[in-house]
């Protein structure tokens, strides 16, 4: 099982927001896709993968589209 590297020393600075994503031009392709965390980019599995709720939009030439990030249990608490 593989858990995020930070996880244990991570204080709130390290964490995200509410409801604040990383803007999608500064993540991996990987990381857009949701096969890996949004945030720390460790990999995703049926076990420590979660939905980010809410409705996430990105708007690329004239085109707005939907976005499903997902990112690790340790950054949904």
């Amino acid at each position: 099982m593989t858990e995020c590297t930070n996880a244990s020393t991570s204080s709130p600075v390290d964490r995200p927001a509410p409801g604040v994503l990383p803007a999608i031009g500064t993540l991996t392709a990987r990381q857009q896709r949701g096969i890996d965390c949004v945030w720390c980019g460790i990999p995703l599995t049926l076990d420590n993968a979660v939905d980010v709720p809410g409705e996430h939009y990105f708007r690329r030439l004239d085109t707005r589209t939907r976005w499903y990030p997902r990112s690790c249990r340790h950054h949904t608490t």
